[in-house]
């Protein structure tokens, strides 16, 4: 139990300072279009989707074969090899100087994908089973500090340096966590490959995954999350500005910090919370529960612009965020099989990365045509796909159940006669 505590100590760590970095670009992108690419007008929102988006493009299609070679031979050197390529990658963005130079190096960025993902696969099936839903919850709680932590250090470098100084801080947290993962990580021994899966092929093991029942309700309702909540992030710093009755005491750039952090502050605050009570009353409900509420809460952002109440629904939507991703992720880890946990994990991340990827690009074009309140409304039927699916699973597991219950009754009947 202790040598778990470490490992879990350290992986959270990870979680961490790979989230702060990630948080950081958030406020950072704005300025580097209009400071230095000298973006304005709707080029503004399209170019801020794809600079957003490209390094998930890349991320999506790698993931499930890092999966694979994670199960074959490790996940703790794709960690390494991940966090020193985005180290790299990220020192050098400090060189751009025009927007397509930036778009190059997020899709670089995003061959060096792996070192969060995994953290996630090393959490997930290290923890005891009646702790999946807590040890979810508590991966997701220091993900969203760092997301909370990021915005706020960018948004001060950008108040005293311009923004080509805040790039080397990003590579910095990498480079720790990286060495973290070097220092700290350990991976248990590996469990021997049997004959018949040593055998198989990339595309039978991914078609043996997506038979696993509900997965693929889980995979579309993760991809809809995450294109919702991911597509909005690019689009607040206009959001705000656009915002009446602000607080007059702040400047723009903390404004834009405070409201990207008050999501992840709610986050932070109850992800644990609702991780234990996921482990008790089980994920499904929880997941019900949030993204019905997510949904409420595009509907009030598309027709409000007042900054208080634009900042209660993003702190509000902390608590559905809390809610949704870990336990999907809880419900993937009760149908895993073993030796193939980096490919299934790998499969719900490359949803993710789907969702990650079409939401920024499309929210661009979006708010460009349509404006912000198009967005919140596009976001809005989005969740309302992943609450049906939410509801489809239940419906699912009702069915089994009732089938599991008949066959138990038709084997004691046979038994007795």
């Amino acid at each position: 139990m202790d040598s778990w505590n470490r490992q879990f100590a350290a992986l959270l760590s990870v979680q961490l300072l790979v989230s702060t970095a990630h948080g950081m670009f958030v406020p950072l992108l704005p300025s580097f279009l209009q400071d230095v690419g000298h973006v304005s007008g709707d080029s503004l929102y399209i170019w801020s989707g794809a600079i957003f988006s490209a390094n998930f493009m890349i991320m999506m299609l790698l993931m499930p074969f890092l999966g694979r070679i994670g199960d074959r031979y490790g996940r703790k050197p794709v960690m390494l090899w991940s966090g020193l390529g985005m180290t790299l990658v990220t020192a050098c963005m400090s060189l751009a100087t025009e927007p397509w130079q930036l778009a190059l190096l997020r899709l670089a960025q995003g061959c060096f994908t792996g070192i969060l993902p995994f953290t996630m696969v090393l959490i997930l099936i290290g923890a005891a089973k009646n702790k999946v839903g807590v040890s979810a919850g508590t991966m997701q709680m220091m993900g969203e500090t760092g997301s909370l932590i990021g915005p706020l250090i960018a948004s001060s470098l950008l108040t005293f340096y311009a923004v080509r100084g805040a790039y080397p801080a990003m590579s910095v947290c990498i480079l720790l966590a990286t060495v973290s993962v070097f220092c700290f990580v350990k991976e248990g021994p590996r469990a021997p490959v049997d004959a018949k899966m040593e055998r198989s092929t990339w595309l039978s093991d991914w078609k043996q995954i997506w038979r696993m029942k509900p997965l693929p309700s889980l995979l579309l309702s993760a991809l809809c999350i995450n294109f919702a909540l991911v597509g909005t992030n690019p689009i607040i710093p206009y959001y705000v500005r656009q915002s009446a009755h602000k607080l007059t005491f702040f400047n723009d750039q903390w404004l834009l910090g405070i409201t990207l952090s008050a999501t992840s502050l709610a986050v932070i605050v109850f992800s644990p919370l609702l991780g234990m009570l996921s482990d008790r009353v089980g994920p499904l409900l929880l997941l019900k529960i949030a993204t019905s509420t997510a949904f409420l809460l595009c509907i009030v952002q598309a027709v409000t612009h007042l900054y208080p109440l634009i900042l209660a629904c993003r702190f509000t939507l902390g608590l559905c965020v809390a809610g949704m991703m870990p336990n999907i992720q809880a419900q993937v880890r009760g149908l895993v099989r073993k030796g193939m946990e980096g490919q299934t994990f790998a499969m719900v991340n490359s949803w993710m990365f789907l969702g990650c990827l079409t939401g920024p690009l499309l929210g661009g074009v979006i708010v460009a045509q349509f404006g912000i309140r198009g967005w919140f409304i596009t976001a809005m039927l989005v969740f309302g796909v992943s609450c049906w699916q939410a509801f489809h699973i239940g419906s699912y597991q009702s069915r089994k159940a009732e089938l599991e219950l008949a066959q138990t009754v038709t084997r004691v009947s046979s038994t007795a006669n």
